[in-house]
């Protein structure tokens, strides 16, 4: 074999060995990233064990909700200017890949219910009306301490606000809670 075709041969033997070893490295990196083609890939990542632990992306998620602080209460609004309860808190969690129902009432089933006692911050609880059964308000648990926990949502007088559930008005609302991030 000439010098010419051997030294040719020895390149493309070389970048097929590099074209293989890519292809099964990109395949393996899909099947990590990738291992549920219905999500987009920023939920997959979101939720992938190899990324960041849920204390520091519900840390991330409270942050971005409380730079919303003061911001006005809107009937029917998703943000930024302007927000509902529902739209507050589909628009927050949207922002990190995690798609919620509109509603409050549809919010209800976006995750798994969890019991009062046991609320981390990140999840979602639900207020109705005094005597009414029926859930027509949302917010986000903020902190928790040893009296229950704080929440963070839209409220029709004072915009994006804290509250906590041993305020008489939201303590005697409260129907329920659901986590949404595992």
């Amino acid at each position: 074999m000439n010098y010419f075709l051997s030294r040719n041969l020895k390149k493309f033997l070389s970048i097929a060995v590099l074209c293989a070893a890519t292809a099964i490295t990109t395949q393996a990196q899909q099947q990590v990233v990738n291992p549920n083609p219905g999500m987009s890939v920023r939920e997959q990542l979101m939720r992938s064990p190899l990324n960041k632990s849920r204390q520091e992306r519900v840390q991330e998620i409270l942050n971005y909700a409380a730079s919303f602080k003061g911001t006005r209460y809107v009937y029917g609004t998703m943000g930024p200017n302007s927000f509902d309860c529902s739209g507050f808190t589909s628009y927050v969690f949207k922002n990190f890949g995690i798609k919620l129902d509109r509603s409050s009432r549809g919010q209800v089933a976006n995750g798994r219910h969890v019991a009062k006692d046991k609320v981390l911050p990140g999840d979602l609880v639900f207020f109705g009306n005094r005597g009414n059964s029926r859930v027509g308000h949302v917010g986000i648990v903020y902190e928790v301490d040893d009296k229950g926990f704080k929440f963070i949502h839209a409220a029709t007088r004072s915009g994006i606000t804290i509250n906590h559930i041993t305020d008489t008005y939201y303590q005697t609302r409260y129907r329920g809670a659901c986590r949404v991030i595992d």
